[in-house]
C-alpha cells in the first residue's frame, strides 16, 4: 500500500473541504496540504494542532499530490499528530471516534471532518513524517 507519509497514522477521518460558497477554498488543495486542526467542540478554537491529513482511496493507497481534491464532498483520511508531546498529554484523551473538527489555513476554516476510527494513537512512535 502506498502511503504519503512513513509514521503511523493516528486515526481515520473523513474530511469534507468547503467550497467558496460555504466559505471555504475557491481552489482545491491536494494530497500533503499542511491545514491546521481545531476541535469542533473549542468554538472559537483556543488552540489550533498540527494534525495532518493523508487523503486515500479505495484501495487505501494515498491520493496522488498532483491531482486536485475534491470540493464538498466526503473523503476519507489518514490523520497524522506531528507533536509527539501534545500526541500523548492532550490528543490520546481527546480523539475518539465521532469526535468532530475543523482544517484551518491561518484563521479561516477550509474543511470540516469526523473521527472514525483510532488506529496508531496509542503506538510508540517510530520514524519520521
Amino acid at each position: 500500500m502506498h502511503r504519503l507519509y512513513r509514521i503511523l497514522d493516528d486515526f481515520e477521518a473523513t474530511i469534507r473541504i468547503l467550497t467558496e460558497a460555504e466559505g471555504g477554498r475557491k481552489t482545491s488543495p491536494f494530497n500533503g496540504v499542511r491545514w491546521d486542526f481545531a476541535y469542533a467542540i473549542d468554538n472559537p478554537p483556543n488552540q489550533l494542532y498540527m494534525i495532518w491529513p493523508d487523503f486515500y482511496g479505495p484501495s487505501g493507497d494515498s491520493l496522488p499530490t498532483d491531482e486536485p481534491l475534491l470540493l464538498g464532498v466526503e473523503l476519507r483520511a489518514r490523520m497524522t499528530v506531528l507533536d509527539d508531546k501534545l500526541r500523548e498529554e492532550i490528543h490520546r484523551a481527546r480523539i475518539k471516534p465521532g469526535v468532530e473538527f475543523f482544517c484551518h489555513e491561518g484563521s479561516k476554516r477550509v474543511a470540516v471532518g469526523r473521527v472514525t476510527r483510532i488506529t496508531g494513537l496509542y503506538a510508540a512512535r517510530e520514524g519520521a513524517a
